[in-house]
């Protein structure tokens, strides 16, 4: 065998442990959640911090307006939080060469969290109002 052998041997092992440990890191995440839970909402996401289950207590139904926004997203935000702070545990104990791939992706983002304030009862009035204009003018057809 040549060097050329040899290195090419070591070159096809080392990108098969790769795509293992990538394969197995994927995995990992795909069953990340994260779970908030208040007052009888509970919101849970998984690791791109979208809703994967939401329950609200029938009991939330008479709160406000108000109440009754911001306690879902509020539960969101830290739900997302937490599935974030897993995968990064993941991604801090993946193979090296796996982890700055990863970090390089998560620097690169161009989508940072948004942050939103509460609408207040006026805003969410106003926006109830426009939503039902705009089925009144367009028909309540599916």
């Amino acid at each position: 065998m040549s060097y050329l052998d040899d290195w090419e041997e070591h070159l096809e092992r080392n990108i098969a442990e790769i795509r293992s440990n990538g394969r197995q890191l994927s995995k990992a995440a795909s069953a990340v959640r994260g779970r908030s839970e208040t007052r009888g909402v509970t919101v849970e996401v998984d690791a791109s911090g979208n809703i994967t289950n939401l329950q609200i207590a029938p009991g939330a139904m008479r709160w406000t307006n108000t109440q009754l926004t911001n306690a879902p997203l509020d539960c969101h935000r830290r739900a997302r939080n937490e599935a974030r702070t897993k995968v990064e545990r993941l991604v801090r104990n993946a193979d090296p060469r796996i982890q700055q791939q990863a970090n390089r992706l998560r620097n690169n983002r161009t989508d940072p969290e948004p942050s939103r304030r509460p609408m207040t009862e006026e805003e969410i009035q106003a926006a109830d109002d426009a939503y039902f204009e705009r089925m009144n003018r367009r028909g309540w057809r599916p």
